[in-house]
């Protein structure tokens, strides 16, 4: 009988042995249970704080050399004004934005010309880099009209000059193509730096005192643009504990 005892005692006690060792330590951690993970780094939390929004807004200084028919009808003049100009852009997706562009070159040269431009821009995705370089497809409505002086000559206001014979304005349809460089400076502001090319099909209309534009004749003005300036991105903090976008 004690033969027996002892052999069921000796095939239970690694059982019990086993038991005891997954019993769980009192103040301490299961080992059955999953250890939390570490805090993340403070680099990656502070990246996905922050979400840009589809929106941006850009203003720019502009350099404009214009190509076109001579104002006196003989060969082709060329003449370079100053402006500025205005951009809104929606993101569409990582790699592509819709843009509206206004622009006006009013300061030099022997027109006022004025442009609104609807298009697309190219660009790769928002990564580490704060230099990202892009490219511009666009369409736009243009029109061009004599400077104050050249409008006061014309109709007899001041002195003679080659514009007394025919001052006119024109308007016309064109398309624009470009590029540039983004550089990021804060997590909202950028430098915007690009040049670009429009080339439109002007119909030109003869002003005769105060009547109304006559006739008109069709050409082809070149403009190339060199911009300058700053770009608006707002951009959301997202609160980790509600899991909230706000501005």
């Amino acid at each position: 009988m004690r033969i027996r005892t002892a052999l069921a005692f000796v095939l239970l006690l690694p059982s019990v042995s086993s038991a005891q060792a997954r019993r769980p330590r009192i103040g301490g951690t299961d080992p059955g249970q999953s250890v939390p993970l570490s805090p993340q780094p403070n680099a990656v939390a502070r990246s996905q704080a922050f979400v840009r929004s589809r929106y941006s807004i850009e203003a720019y200084p502009l350099i404009s050399r214009v190509i076109a028919p001579s104002l006196s009808g003989g060969a082709a003049s060329t003449w370079t004004s100053a402006g500025s100009g205005a951009r809104l852009d929606w993101r569409s997706n990582p790699y592509m934005s819709f843009t509206f562009d206004l622009t006006s070159a009013y300061l030099g040269g022997q027109a006022i010309t004025a442009t609104a431009e609807l298009g697309v821009r190219i660009h790769p995705e928002h990564g580490e880099s704060r230099f990202r370089p892009f490219g511009d497809a666009r369409i736009g409505y243009e029109h061009s009209g004599e400077t104050n002086n050249q409008l006061q000559s014309s109709l007899g206001i001041g002195p003679a000059s080659e514009f007394a014979a025919r001052s006119r304005y024109s308007r016309g349809f064109g398309a624009v193509l470009g590029g540039g460089v983004e550089y990021g400076l804060t997590n909202t502001m950028a430098l915007m730096t690009g040049v670009s090319a429009m080339r439109s099909n002007m119909a030109a209309y003869q002003f005769t005192g105060v009547n109304l534009p006559a006739g008109g004749d069709r050409f082809v003005m070149t403009t190339y643009r060199l911009t300058l300036g700053l770009k608006y991105n707002p951009v959301y903090s997202i609160k980790s504990s509600a899991n909230e976008q706000t501005r």
